[in-house]
C-alpha cells in the first residue's frame, strides 16, 4: 500500500483527471473509485451526500450494488442514515473492524440492512467537507474484519477532502439543473393552463349561447304554442278531453327539456346520488335514441372513493367522463360503450371505451372537447389519456385522480384566469 507522500500526491492527480469530462455525480465517483483502490482496496465504496440543507441525504456506491442506491429514489432524513455521526458532525471519522456488531452503525430506524446483506465489516467512515461545511461521507469497506488502520484512516481522509469539492460541484450543477426543468415546467404548465382557461371561457360562452338558442326555439316556442291553445279554450269557453291531453303532453315536453338543460348545465344526479350514479344516467341518456342501439355497460368497484373528492373535482371528472360518452356516440358509431370506475389506495380511476370508430384527435391542445377534457384533467391534478382501446380501434379515456389531497392547478394561475378556469371547469 502506498505511504510516500509524492506517491500519495501522484495518486490525487490521477483521481482528479479521473473527474474529468464528467457532469453526472454517480458516473464521476465510479470514476474515481478504481484510482482510490490503488489507495486503499476495498470490497464496497461509497459517498453519502446532504441534501437539502442538510435535512436529507442520497448515496452514490460502486461495487457491490446495495439498496443504498435506492435512497436516490427518495431521499431519506440524515437521521437514518447509519453515518449520522460523521454527518451531522459529531465524530470526526468512524473506523470499525467488525461493523456488523459496531453500535455505531445500528440504531432504531438505521438503514443499516446493506451492511449485513453485503457484509461490510471493516469500514472507515471520514465527512467530505467544501467551503467549511460538511457535504457527505466518503465510506470503504472491506468484507474481512480488521483490515484498515489509523493509517489508512489518514489516507482516506486525504481522498475525501481532494474529492469533495468535485462532488460539491456535481450536486449544485445537478440541483440547479433540477430546479431550472421544474421551472420550465411549471412555465408550461401555467402557459398551458392559462390558454386552457381561456378555451374553456369561451366554450362557456358558447354553451351559454346554445342553451339560449335551445330555450328560444325548443321550450319558449313550446310554452308559446301552449299558451295559444289555452287562450282558444278560454275563448270557446270549454275543453274536451283530447284537447286537455294535448296541452298536458305539451306541458310535459317543455318540463321535460327544461330538466335536459338544467342538468346539463349543473347535473342533479351528481350531486343526489354521487359518480356511478350520475355517468350511468347520462350514458343511458345518450343512448337511448341512436340508431342502431348501442349496448352499455358500467362498473364501479371503487367502493365509495370518490367520496374522498371536492364537488369541484367530481364535477370535473363527471364533465371528461360526459364529454368521452358524447363523443363516442355521435362520431364513433360504436356498438358498445363501457365505463369502469375503479381505485387504489392513491388514485380514482374512470375508463370509458368504446368499440367504435376510434379517435381523430387526441392532442392535449387542440381547441374543442378533446382539448377542454386535457385543461379539465390538468385544473384538478389528475392525468388524462386517450387512446385506442384494442387492435381492432375503438376508443379508450382514462383519467386517474389523486385521493390524496386536493391539487387543484388553477391557483397557480392569475386570479382572474383561475376564476374563470374553475367556473368553466365546473359548469360546462
Amino acid at each position: 500500500m502506498i505511504r510516500h507522500d509524492t506517491e500519495l500526491f501522484d495518486r490525487m492527480l490521477a483521481i482528479s483527471r479521473a473527474f474529468a469530462g464528467h457532469t453526472e455525480t454517480g458516473a464521476a465517483f465510479r470514476a474515481t473509485a478504481t484510482e482510490i483502490f490503488k489507495l486503499l482496496p476495498h470490497d464496497h465504496i461509497d459517498v453519502a451526500v446532504l441534501l437539502n440543507g442538510g435535512r436529507s441525504h442520497i448515496c452514490y456506491e460502486t461495487g457491490y450494488q446495495t439498496s443504498w442506491s435506492e435512497l436516490a429514489l427518495s431521499p431519506p432524513p440524515v437521521e437514518l442514515s447509519p453515518v449520522r455521526a460523521v454527518l451531522r458532525g459529531e465524530l470526526p471519522y468512524l473506523l470499525s473492524d467488525d461493523a456488523l456488531g459496531d453500535e455505531r452503525f445500528h440504531f432504531t430506524g438505521a438503514i443499516d440492512e446493506p451492511i449485513f446483506t453485503a457484509k461490510l465489516r471493516s469500514r472507515i467512515v471520514v465527512p467530505m467537507r467544501a467551503r467549511g461545511e460538511i457535504i457527505g461521507a466518503l465510506n470503504i469497506s472491506r468484507h474481512e474484519p480488521g483490515c484498515y488502520t489509523p493509517t489508512d484512516l489518514e489516507i482516506a481522509q486525504h481522498c475525501a477532502e481532494f474529492i469533495a469539492p468535485y462532488i460539491f460541484a456535481l450536486i449544485q450543477s445537478e440541483e440547479a439543473r433540477r430546479a431550472m426543468m421544474a421551472e420550465s415546467d411549471a412555465r408550461n404548465r401555467e402557459e398551458i393552463l392559462r390558454v386552457g382557461a381561456s378555451r374553456l371561457t369561451e366554450g362557456m360562452e358558447q354553451e351559454r349561447r346554445r342553451i339560449a338558442m335551445d330555450l328560444h326555439d325548443q321550450t319558449l316556442a313550446d310554452l308559446a304554442r301552449v299558451v295559444r291553445q289555452v287562450s282558444a279554450l278560454h275563448r270557446r269557453g270549454m275543453a274536451g278531453v283530447s284537447q286537455l291531453a294535448d296541452l298536458e303532453r305539451e306541458v310535459v315536453n317543455c318540463l321535460t327539456e327544461l330538466r335536459h338543460i338544467v342538468d346539463d348545465m349543473r347535473p342533479s344526479v351528481l350531486e343526489l346520488f354521487g359518480l356511478r350514479d350520475a355517468i350511468e344516467a347520462h350514458l343511458n341518456r345518450s343512448v337511448s335514441r341512436a340508431t342502431p342501439s348501442i349496448a352499455v355497460r358500467i362498473q364501479d368497484t371503487s367502493e365509495g372513493a370518490a367520496d374522498m373528492l371536492s364537488e369541484r373535482t367530481l364535477t370535473a371528472i363527471y364533465r371528461i367522463a360526459q364529454e368521452a360518452i358524447n363523443n363516442a356516440v355521435k362520431h364513433a358509431m360504436p356498438r358498445r360503450i363501457e365505463v369502469r370506475i375503479e381505485s387504489t389506495p392513491s388514485l380514482l380511476k374512470i375508463v370509458v371505451t368504446d368499440d367504435g370508430s376510434g379517435c381523430v384527435q387526441a392532442d392535449p391542445q387542440a381547441s374543442g372537447g378533446i382539448g377542454h377534457m386535457h385543461t379539465r384533467a390538468a385544473l384538478i391534478g389528475a392525468q388524462l389519456r386517450i387512446g385506442r382501446s384494442s387492435r381492432k380501434g375503438g376508443t379508450r379515456v382514462a383519467i386517474d385522480v389523486p385521493l390524496t389531497g386536493e391539487t387543484i392547478s388553477a391557483g397557480t394561475l392569475p386570479p382572474d384566469a383561475a376564476v374563470a378556469a374553475a367556473n368553466a371547469a365546473g359548469r360546462l
